[in-house]
Parts: C-alpha cells; sequence; structure tokens
C-alpha cells in the first residue's frame, strides 16, 4: 500500500522530533502530537469548602479549571439540634455530609482548622465533629482535606479580622451572587475558594 507522501513527512519530522527529545530533556512537551498532550489540566475540579461547627455546619461546592475563576454551584448548612444528644448530632453530620458529598463528587476538600480548646465541653464536643468530617471526606473522597486557618483565608478576601457580614458582601462581589442565603455558607464559599486558589495545608 502506497502512503501519501505528506503522511511520510509527518511521521519523519515526528521520528526526528522522538530522537530530539530522548538525547535533549530540555524539548518542550508542547511539541508533541496533539494526541499524546495531556488534558487533565484543562479539566474542570469541583472543590467542597467546609466551615466546621457542630450546631451550623457551612459547606460550599465550587467548579473551576486551573488558572481560571471558579463558579459557586451550590452552598448550604448542615444544622443540627442544640439540645441533641451529641451522639445523634454527629450522626446527622455524617449522614449529610455522606449524601452531599456523594452528590457532588468533590475532588478536593478544603477545610478550615479552627482553634479549639479541648479542655471545655465545647470544644471537646468540636473536635468530634471534626473526627466525623474527616471521616467521611476520607472514606468518600480518597483525600486528605487542606486545612486552612480563618486568618489565611481571610486574608485571601482582602482582611484577617473581616466578620461575617464583610466575608459576605466579599463572596457575593466576588461570584456575582444576587443574595446570600447565609453567612456562614459564605464563609464555606469563601474556605473553598482559598482552597481552589492553592492555599492550605495537605495533611497527608
Amino acid at each position: 500500500m502506497r502512503v501519501p507522501e505528506v503522511f511520510i513527512e509527518q511521521v519523519e519530522a515526528y521520528a526526528r522530533l522522538l530522537d530530539q527529545g530522548a538525547s535533549d530533556p530540555s524539548i518542550s512537551t508542547e511539541n508533541k502530537l496533539p494526541s499524546q498532550q495531556s488534558h487533565s489540566s484543562q479539566r474542570e475540579k469541583i472543590w467542597l469548602g467546609i466551615r466546621p461547627s457542630l450546631r451550623q455546619l457551612g459547606w460550599s461546592i465550587l467548579k473551576g479549571r486551573e488558572n481560571e475563576h471558579p463558579m459557586v454551584v451550590d452552598y448550604g448548612l448542615i444544622e443540627t439540634e442544640a439540645k441533641s444528644p451529641l451522639p445523634q448530632r454527629l450522626v446527622e453530620i455524617e449522614s449529610d455530609l455522606t449524601e452531599l458529598v456523594r452528590q457532588f463528587q468533590p475532588h478536593h476538600v478544603a477545610l478550615e482548622k479552627p482553634f479549639i480548646n479541648a479542655n471545655f465541653a465545647s470544644g471537646s464536643s468540636s473536635l468530634q465533629a471534626l473526627g466525623v468530617i474527616n471521616l467521611v471526606v476520607y472514606r468518600q473522597c480518597r483525600v486528605f482535606p487542606v486545612l486552612l486557618y480563618r486568618a489565611t483565608w481571610k486574608s485571601h478576601l482582602g482582611s484577617p479580622k473581616a466578620d461575617q457580614r464583610e466575608v459576605a458582601e466579599t463572596i457575593q462581589l466576588l461570584f456575582d451572587l444576587k443574595r446570600l442565603t447565609s453567612q456562614v455558607g459564605s464563609e464555606a464559599i469563601a474556605i473553598g475558594y482559598a482552597g481552589f486558589c492553592g492555599l492550605g495545608i495537605s495533611e497527608k
């Protein structure tokens, strides 16, 4: 079978390129044939932002490509009754968070790392809630959350001392949201956004 000359020239040019790449590691991958280029960086990534709390856990889902401004897909709260027994409240968080993760299937998770004094009863309860969050995230997503201190994600918005109202206003402008139904939810958006932008510490 006769091979057209144009294909022969392309094959020969590609063979020379491979030879050069083998001897010169500085050859850019941009010169590879389109079929061999990686498109993984072009895929949209889904981030779950979590503002942990036993009473009102804020969550957000952001989606976007690397080096692009993400969009807010959804956000909300997981709420538990203060009068309910602690084990029951933890089960509610585990169940609702599991359902959330199954629905959106995030690739990454950004979690605020709060300051907790374990010597107080509220601190002990918060630690148990954090344990449930980490359990669900790893069990369902097989990822380690990116941890962000409050001052870190607030600084990313412009001020480490911003209050809830200021955070909500900034998030509303950043993502062109007509209205926010929850200030805690806006904090979860800010946490997810900081993780999406590369801030935070991974515990892996």
